[in-house]
């Protein structure tokens, strides 16, 4: 198919469906169609990148993140999950200083409470981190897949805690391998045009 006939909500759509079948080659073509025509469309330059991350591609999916936002800094869920990918790469630094670009959000929104717990589980403070992460979940209604995440978190430090291990619990792996394209997804698709309510 010529993937060129089709306007930015026609490859948005198709794209977001060949990434729910799991067709990677066909997304990733669509979404670059869409990047080709207008670089400056910050949905598709988002999508693109959770689909980087979906198939491995981890430094393409955070250029992409990057350029998502930069072209729109409210594209909220963007924001976290490029801190995210920072975090699951060993950067932590990185992962702080994209956050940043959510402290505008209030105290008790679910994105705000993520953050915040995932800044105590770099620094080892499981309680706070357990708190932080609690209330996230139990508010986060648009994206039922970044919850199952943090409860995956949740279930590691439980489990290093029971073997009484020191190891740092950074790399806690929330989106690590095939599962961070379906949190990107996930993530987005649940959560309108630029916002998780």
């Amino acid at each position: 198919m010529d993937y060129a006939i089709l306007d930015q909500e026609e490859l948005f759509q198709l794209a977001l469906q060949a990434m729910e079948s799991q067709q990677h080659a066909e997304a990733v073509a669509l979404l670059k169609q869409g990047v080709r025509n207008d670089g400056e469309d910050a949905r598709l330059r988002y999508l693109l990148g959770a689909e980087y991350a979906q198939i491995g591609l981890f430094d393409r999916a955070v250029v992409e993140m990057e350029q998502a936002v930069a072209l729109q800094p409210g594209l909220v869920m963007a924001v976290f999950q490029l801190g995210l990918l920072h975090l699951t790469q060993g950067q932590p630094d990185r992962a702080e200083q994209a956050w940043q670009g959510l402290g505008e959000l209030a105290e008790d929104h679910p994105l705000q409470l993520f953050r915040q717990g995932l800044l105590h589980l770099i620094r080892d403070e499981f309680a706070d981190c357990r708190e932080h992460l609690t209330r996230g979940i139990a508010a986060n209604q648009a994206a039922p897949m970044l919850n199952e995440d943090m409860r995956r978190i949740l279930a590691q430090i439980d489990a290093q805690q029971g073997a009484g291990s020191e190891a740092p619990m950074v790399e806690a792996e929330p989106a690590a391998g095939a599962s961070a394209g379906n949190l990107l997804l996930r993530g987005y698709a649940s959560s309108g045009d630029d916002k998780l309510h």
